[in-house]
């Protein structure tokens, strides 16, 4: 079914006369609230089923960006610390969402200016100088990354790191975070956290209102290590020749994503609502269909009444998470 199929379908069930066109028809008044009322009915859809459809969780692979150890000087300019090296110390470093680490330099010291003065490039921090100016050796970490374009929400307990083969801790409250970003416990673990926050760095460099990031602590200094996670996209309809993914009906021949009989039944009820009369059934049935797919979409575990627990060479609870290959306590 498209977009089109769907409005007449929900006429015919009504009935109404159904338009032969209905994005570009936007002289029809009856054109234009079913295409309001499509895009009603996919947006509800998408936030009816709490753990997610099926056919709209994806999963997000992306690698850490690091640069160093790179040479430089660290000085002190206008009260923050900065850090000169000949050259870039590495392709994409922008203000906000990089750290520096190295000798002088505090925990988390956020790049927030890059200039390029020659053939030297100047990287100014958030944060004074912690001793004396030096030179040494520096890392160039990203510690916040942008989520894929169709983001909605994460699935939780989905966050790892492949490399290291360690399940990510998170996600982290805002109490959480800061306890392990800004005390002195934060830095004695090694496994990653994870934190969902929104960037005003991010969305200023983009001309975005609002966005959200992934920001990851300890900073990575590890370049290319893979992570991932699932999430719920916010495509509840495609484009019919690219099957690109989108929040809202551009097209009469795009195609829902979704259930298209439970988007059909949708338009039908608001559609009869709109019109004045009564529309008690119509909602039931919808609600109950919506119900029903939620039970069945992507099946359930089997829960055995009487397990049987055999002595398994190679199970969650003998196998380390990470480490190989040492033997585990």
């Amino acid at each position: 079914m498209t977009l089109l199929t769907i409005a007449q379908a929900a006429c015919n069930a009504v009935p109404i006369a159904p338009p032969s066109a209905i994005v570009a028809n936007t002289n029809d008044t009856t054109a234009r609230l079913l295409l309001a009322l499509a895009n009603e009915a996919g947006n509800s859809l998408t936030k009816s089923n709490p753990t997610g459809w099926i056919s709209m969780v994806r999963e997000y692979d992306f690698a850490t960006v690091s640069y160093g150890p790179i040479s430089g000087a660290v000085t002190s300019v206008g009260g923050y610390a900065t850090v000169t090296t000949t050259g870039s110390a590495g392709s994409g470093i922008a203000a906000y969402g990089w750290i520096i680490s190295g000798p002088s330099l505090y925990n988390n010291s956020v790049i927030t200016d890059v200039e390029v003065v020659g053939p030297s490039y100047i990287y100014t921090t958030n944060l004074p100088l912690s001793d004396d100016a030096t030179t040494g050796s520096f890392y160039f970490s990203q510690t916040d990354y942008a989520l894929p374009s169709d983001y909605e929400r994460s699935v939780d307990q989905t966050m790892w790191d492949r490399t290291r083969y360690w399940q990510m801790r998170g996600v982290l409250s805002p109490q959480q975070w800061q306890s392990f970003r800004s005390s002195i416990f934060g830095k004695t673990t090694v496994q990653r956290r994870y934190r969902f926050r929104n960037s005003d760095w991010l969305s200023s460099a983009t001309g975005t209102p609002s966005i959200n990031i992934f920001s990851i602590d300890p900073v990575p200094v590890d370049n290319g290590a893979n992570l991932v996670f699932e999430y719920v996209s916010n495509g509840w309809c495609a484009n019919a020749t690219t099957n690109a993914r989108q929040s809202q009906w551009l097209a009469d021949t795009d195609y829902g994503v979704i259930d298209e009989y439970l988007m059909t039944l949708g338009v039908k009820w608001r559609l009869l609502r709109r019109m004045g009369v009564s529309y008690n059934e119509e909602l039931d049935e919808y609600q109950r269909e919506v119900d029903k797919a939620i039970a069945r979409d992507g099946g359930t575990a089997v829960l055995d009444m009487t397990p049987i627990w055999g002595s398994g060479l190679l199970t969650p609870y003998n196998t380390q998470e990470g480490n190989f290959p040492s033997t585990p306590s």
